[in-house]
């Protein structure tokens, strides 16, 4: 902030001027924005109104707002555990089909190779004169 001079004037955040002014439609708009919206210090409480009923009912939402707080930052520690519980099981499951997908390759490799034994074999009794039938015909 600045003087009629304009010279800076050194200011805290309680002497600050309100960006938006203190109205039922902004406090409405910003309380879906703000989770402690309707909390507020004693003498914050005491510029909106100074019926106590008020001031109580405030004070009650604040704890409320807490609780459910609270209840929140319990929810998501359960959530984060169940999610390092799911990825370490996908890590083990994606470990698995790793070794499923090595074991299919070793497997067809194995295959192509008894494969070409065969035929070469077959090739070599063929043509030692002895005509053997293939095995898969």
């Amino acid at each position: 902030r600045m003087d009629e001079n304009y010279i800076l004037l050194p200011h805290g955040v309680n002497f600050q001027e309100a960006i938006f002014p203190d109205t039922q439609e902004n406090r409405r708009m910003f309380a879906s924005l703000f989770q402690f919206s309707n909390c507020s210090q004693a003498q914050h409480v005491l510029s909106f109104s100074s019926d106590w009923e008020i001031q109580e009912d405030n004070r009650l939402m604040c704890s409320s707002v807490q609780k459910a707080l609270f209840e929140e930052e319990d929810r998501v520690k359960k959530l984060q555990q169940k999610v390092a519980t799911l990825e370490k099981r996908n890590k083990q499951l994606r470990d698995r089909v790793k070794k499923v997908k090595r074991s299919l390759r070793q497997a067809r490799k194995n295959t192509r190779h008894i494969e070409q034994m065969n035929r070469k074999l077959t090739e070599k009794l063929s043509s030692a004169g002895g005509q053997i039938p293939y095995i898969n015909s």
